[in-house]
């Protein structure tokens, strides 16, 4: 009885796995113009709690690009790895990166393919 219970357990934990992987996968988006990056989650993360404090991050990345951040031009296709409510976790170049939702969307197949953001919209 002691092993059904552990058999159980074994194929929902496997069947639940499954399904958290399908709803992370990753999802092509493009990022816009003059995107603000980061290279680190943890300076990342802190310029998320505060509008303000990410805009003045913002403005001096924009003069001169930080340790951990800077902008990146021109727009481009990526793939988001993790969206939270407060950052964005995305792949370009085989390097992940960080910025904030304002920076990036949801890209058809048509812009993901050639690479290029149309930012006339």
């Amino acid at each position: 009885m002691f092993m059904q219970a552990i058999s159980r357990y074994c194929v929902s934990a496997t069947v639940l796995a499954c399904v958290t992987f399908n709803l992370q996968a990753e999802q092509p988006a493009t990022l816009v113009q003059a995107a603000h990056v980061c290279t680190d989650e943890r300076e990342t993360q802190r310029l998320a709690i505060n509008d303000q404090l990410r805009e003045m991050a913002k403005a001096l990345a924009e003069f001169k690009p930080t340790t951990f951040c800077f902008i990146m031009q021109p727009s481009l296709a990526v793939l988001v790895l993790e969206k939270g409510e407060t950052y964005v976790k995305f792949s370009h170049d085989s390097k992940v990166m960080y910025t904030f939702p304002e920076y990036i969307h949801a890209d058809d197949a048509a812009n993901v393919m050639a690479g290029f953001a149309d930012n006339d919209l």
